[in-house]
């Protein structure tokens, strides 16, 4: 199927050897009537083409648009759709079937590209309307009075062109609505109608050149709802390939830069299964931790969950645990990492333990073939698309299953920002992610059909502070935990007090430092200041009797031996605790705990009570949106996301289990 204006395009060449037909038409103006109209540098407009000698009509819905360098084309005929469009910054068009298929050609080595172009200094760039259409004053257009077409009062121009090679002779009129005419778009003297008739030699494959027989060529063209009319609809989607990847196309802005440190509330839309779930994520691939809030979706999540209460999830990557745990009723459970989870990977070198995803690589963005596909509109919001489809994508070597998914990820524009209560102006943010298409679970399996939708909110990229990643409910029994106390010159009371959960940050990583543990087992921190010194409190965690199966793993101490460390050195007088107060109170400081100060004694809130000394005590979980004086947004999104429910939903696997 030809696109529309294509028949008539093809058909016209400049005057040039023999004279043409004087049966048909005289190209020397006579008349040249009133100013002829201009055509907008923007339009769209539906064309019904009626191709007399061959018996058919073809519908077409064009828009053109010069300033932005682009056209396209949607063309219906003989049953079937067509979607043409073409980018002449990058010298493609892409082609798109009605079996979701997208075809990339370069216009400068095909035959034919509908609007064509003209290079200026070095660059393609479109045609103009004029050209294109071939109307103007460029074409010795000639007044042949009114006239009325479709009831429509109309100017009518001709032109008369011929082609020596071809000994072809073409008569082109053009019909415009008069001055004044109320037209639907509102705008005046918009084209109704061309009409082309005229004869050209026939081809000869022999000589691949004209024959010696002519053929007869009528073409009629109705233009519908012409306007020019911008801003009033975003039109990107009619110069985009949204959801297609179309092969060998040039890639022409990077994917973005993804952060080490983020957080989002994600919306899951399962299209197929019309479900909406709700999950909430934390990801410091610095610190090596993740979490992840979320209920169970699946019946088959019975052998590895609570049931169908909000569960937490956090991977400690230090020492390759899962605490799974769920706070009504409260239930923890330990595990190795599963190479199931969203953010694990299983290594390279030894396939029994996992790593944890970079970011870039948890967005999918380590697969190469994401290309960009321009804008497009998502909750209001200007977005950068890029697309890929992934075949099998960062599936285990010996796995069973085989998947092929279309990727297509939305950011917001860079001169979109976007504000949290802990970043501000925020750009190239992740908006939305989209997931479509199968899977099975082995090659005996029935193929199955998946479409997920995750919108992503409150994303911030700001820093993930230990208390989101909590793990202090799976320590309930005594030995399982130690709390110490200690002392700190007085003279710090005011500037502690005033900024006091960044002061329980650098105490969590001073106690954690001073045990030889990671921070994430120091918890519940908390001071009190007296008439003289200031005290400090916090409790050590155990490392539970479980093995974990990272790569990350480092060495976990017991728990007598991480005391009897932090015991040293407070004696030592070298327990220092780095205080990096807001800017606006002070400067940086070193607080260094009084040697001989140390305190376990299990009673000694009461002993703090009996003083009746106000008690402020940091229990993580517990400050969320105060803590460090914010609440922090940051997390993972997206393709992880996908990966989470899709495997946590449809595979009988037991969460937790290694394979």
């Amino acid at each position: 199927m030809k696109p529309v204006l294509a028949l008539l395009v093809c058909c016209l060449v400049a005057v040039s050897g023999q004279g043409p037909d004087p049966s048909i038409c005289d190209p020397n103006p006579t008349n040249p009537g009133p100013p002829l109209p201009e055509l907008p540098p923007t339009f769209q407009v539906r064309v019904e083409a009626n191709i007399v000698e061959k018996n058919y009509t073809v519908v077409q819905h064009e828009f053109y648009d010069y300033p932005n360098n682009r056209g396209a084309l949607m063309s219906y005929g003989n049953g079937t759709r067509r979607h043409e469009v073409y980018d002449y910054g990058t010298l493609e068009k892409f082609t798109i079937f009605d079996n979701g298929t997208c075809k990339t050609s370069n216009m400068s080595t095909s035959r034919f590209n509908f609007f064509s172009y003209h290079m200026e200094h070095g660059h393609a760039h479109i045609n103009k309307a004029g050209f294109i259409l071939h109307f103007g004053a460029d074409f010795n257009e000639t007044y042949n009075g009114t006239a009325t077409i479709r009831g429509i009062p109309v100017n009518h121009w001709y032109s008369c062109m011929h082609n020596a090679t071809w000994n072809s002779t073409y008569k082109l009129d053009f019909y415009f609505s008069v001055p004044g005419y109320r037209t639907a778009s509102g705008q005046d003297q918009i084209p109704v109608r061309a009409e082309i008739r005229g004869k050209r030699l026939t081809f000869d494959p022999q000589t691949r050149g004209p024959s010696d027989t002519y053929k007869s060529i009528h073409h009629i063209y109705d233009f519908q709802g012409f306007h020019s009319r911008t801003g009033h609809r975003d039109l990107s989607w009619a110069y985009q390939t949204e959801g297609l990847v179309c092969p060998g196309r040039v890639n022409t802005k990077p994917v973005p830069t993804t952060p080490q440190q983020f957080y989002a509330e994600v919306e899951m839309v399962n299209e197929k299964n019309h479900t909406v779930h709700y999950m909430t994520e934390y990801f410091d691939y610095n610190a090596k931790l993740f979490r992840i809030d979320f209920h169970p979706t699946s019946n088959k999540s019975k052998s590895w969950s609570f049931g169908t209460v909000q569960h937490q999830a956090v991977h400690d990557y230090n020492s390759g645990l899962e605490y799974l745990m769920s706070y009504n009723p409260e239930n923890c459970s330990i595990r190795p990492i599963s190479n199931f989870s969203l953010e694990a990977a299983i290594d390279s070198n030894d396939h029994t333990k996992v790593h944890m995803k970079t970011s870039y690589k948890l967005f999918h963005f380590d697969d190469k073939d994401f290309t960009y596909e321009g804008v497009s509109r998502v909750r209001d919001i200007m977005t950068d698309v890029w697309v890929s489809r992934e075949v099998n994508y960062d599936l285990p070597a010996d796995s069973k299953y085989s998947t092929d998914f279309l990727y297509q990820w939305y950011f917001s524009a860079d001169n979109w920002t976007t504000t949290t209560s802990q970043t501000m102006n925020q750009s190239q943010v992740p908006v939305r992610l989209r997931m479509k298409g199968s899977w099975k679970k082995n090659d005996a399996s029935t193929q199955k059909e998946s479409e997920f939708v995750f919108n992503m909110f409150n994303y911030d990229s700001g820093p993930q502070y230990l208390y989101r990643f909590d793990i202090s409910m799976c320590f309930k029994e005594p030995g399982m935990k130690e709390a110490v106390f200690f002392q700190l010159p007085g003279v710090y009371n005011n500037l502690v007090q005033g900024d006091k959960y960044r002061f329980y940050y650098g105490v969590q990583y001073a106690v954690a430092e001073a045990a030889g543990v990671h921070p994430l087992r120091v918890t519940s921190v908390w001071h009190i200041p007296t008439n003289g010194s200031l005290w400090v409190g916090a409790t050590l965690l155990a490392h539970p009797d479980v093995k974990g199966d990272s790569v990350e793993m480092k060495p976990q101490k017991p728990l007598d031996a991480a005391f009897k460390d932090f015991k040293k050195r407070v004696d030592a007088n070298t327990m220092v605790i780095k205080f990096t107060p807001n800017p606006s109170r002070g400067q940086e400081v070193y607080l260094t705990a009084l040697p001989g100060t140390l305190e376990t004694n299990k009673d000694f809130f009461t002993f703090i009570s009996q003083r009746n000394q106000p008690s402020n005590t940091y229990q993580p979980g517990t400050v969320a949106g105060i803590a460090l004086g914010t609440v922090l947004l940051g997390g993972v999104i997206g393709a992880g996301v996908g990966w989470f429910l899709w495997r946590y939903r449809l595979q009988d696997v037991p969460y937790g289990t290694q394979t």
